[in-house]
């Protein structure tokens, strides 16, 4: 199947989220990945960047995305992950590579097909190339114990710096079916929140010293952050442009 269809240019984003881009940290204590839940359905964190006193770093973005629905966002992470190509169509600049190490293909639902398993990326983040091992999670690991799957569904998963050889990021997208014929999305992303080497060595001798509060402010930069938003709204704003065509392409009973 040629996907030529869906490789439409990135349009420009929502006035909203330009604002949002537009505005300063906030030093704020926030709540962990463990309550993701709290996080995404709660009033008290709106779209902004959060840095606590220990200089670990909170971002939110939300997408409104018309005619995409929750289980569309499922199928979504199980069937792009395979191929470079397809994961190019999210993100048709910062996206460069994907890939899969475990043939999930033949499970039934698009949860099995996703959940526990390492997506080898990619991608860039601003003007940085990072290579980024993104292990999914039962959502249940992030606060979601009770997720009503006819209306709700929530991505989770922890990444792996695979050049830094650290882990760097929690990750949460929860997407609500609203009624008027549209979903919103909640992303959230949680960084510097137990930094760790992959090598247990190196994690003996680091791990200290790459948890300090100065140590967190020198990797994780404003900046960094501010650059993982844009490249979220960007991502999950061109998704909601081509994902509902190419759901009813792929899936047409």
């Amino acid at each position: 199947m040629s996907l030529g269809k869906y490789q439409i240019p990135l349009g420009s984003l929502p006035q909203k989220a330009k604002e949002t881009l537009s505005n300063d940290v906030i030093n704020s204590d926030f709540l962990d990945f463990r309550n993701a839940k709290e996080v995404s359905k709660g009033s008290i964190y709106q779209d902004g960047i959060y840095r606590n006193n220990s200089n670990q770093v909170l971002v939110k973005c939300s997408t409104v995305m018309k005619g995409v629905t929750p289980k569309m966002v499922d199928w979504w992470f199980a069937w792009h992950m395979s191929k470079s190509e397809r994961y190019k169509l999210w993100h048709p600049r910062d996206h460069i590579s994907a890939e899969l190490k475990e043939d999930r293909s033949s499970f039934k639902s698009d949860k099995e097909k996703y959940i526990g398993v390492d997506s080898y990326v990619k991608e860039y983040i601003g003007k940085e190339l990072n290579e980024l091992c993104i292990s999914f999670s039962e959502p249940s690991s992030f606060g979601f114990i009770d997720l009503n799957v006819n209306e709700e569904t929530a991505i989770c998963a922890h990444v792996r710096d695979l050049k830094r050889g650290l882990s760097v990021a929690s990750i949460n997208h929860h997407v609500v079916q609203k009624e008027e014929g549209f979903s919103l999305m909640h992303s959230t992303f949680w960084l510097g929140m137990n930094t760790k080497f992959i090598n247990p060595l190196l994690d003996l001798v680091l791990k200290p010293i790459a948890n300090l509060k100065l140590t967190r402010k020198f990797l994780i930069s404003d900046q960094l952050a501010k650059n993982l938003m844009l490249h979220c709204y960007e991502e999950m704003h061109h998704l909601s442009g081509f994902l509902p065509s190419l759901y009813k392409d792929k899936n047409p009973y």
